[in-house]
């Protein structure tokens, strides 16, 4: 890939790639059926050390049968296919204190299996997308979503520095988060 002249398109297009959360929300709502749920249904972001748990501003799940087939690389499709496999030879059985538990246990065997996706968006700002999780791993959904949120990041130093405080980032990896960055811009035609 050409890294320079993905570069000066996005110089070119930085405003129309620099969306509001909003947006972003809409767009992947739209293209993937995802539904808003509150962030309480997945009670382990409390614990979670990628974003702050304060600024978690909107968590979407995705359980759409045949939209799911098609958002796996054959890669994730065979550890969904060992998870389920896994847990048959188990047979676990569980026993919940609250119904509450039980809908978050199987919340995580459904992630764990690939039934469903859940994204997980963090706002540091209150306008932009700062920071995100897709539970379970979905590389075609993070690429995407990249896509639309980096715009913010690259494009607005206030934005940029928030995020570098917030995750100790070093210029490396500043550098390497562009080209990705670049990479799935070209991936998803946005330049």
């Amino acid at each position: 890939m050409d890294y320079e002249k993905a570069s000066h398109k996005f110089q070119h297009r930085k405003q129309q790639l620099t969306l509001k959360k909003e947006t972003v929300i809409e767009r992947v709502c739209r293209r993937y059926n995802a539904i808003e749920i509150p962030k309480d249904d997945i009670s382990d972001l409390v614990n979670d050390d990628q974003l702050e748990y304060d600024a978690i501003f909107c968590c979407l799940k995705i359980d759409d049968a045949a939209i799911l087939d098609s958002l796996f690389t054959p890669k994730e499709l065979d550890d969904f296919e060992w998870e389920i496999q896994d847990n048959k030879r188990r047979n676990r059985r569980y026993r919940y204190a609250t119904q509450k538990e039980a809908d978050y246990n199987q919340l995580i065997l459904d992630e764990m299996e690939g039934r469903r996706i859940d994204i997980v968006l963090e706002s540091l700002d209150g306008t932009h997308i700062t920071g995100f999780l897709v539970r379970n791993q979905s590389e075609v959904i993070g690429s995407y979503l990249y896509a639309l949120v980096g715009g913010a990041y690259f494009a607005d130093s206030d934005v940029r520095d928030i995020v570098i405080r917030a995750r100790e980032l070093t210029e490396v990896e500043v550098e390497e988060s562009y080209r990705d960055y670049l990479e799935d811009l070209v991936r998803w035609g946005h330049i």
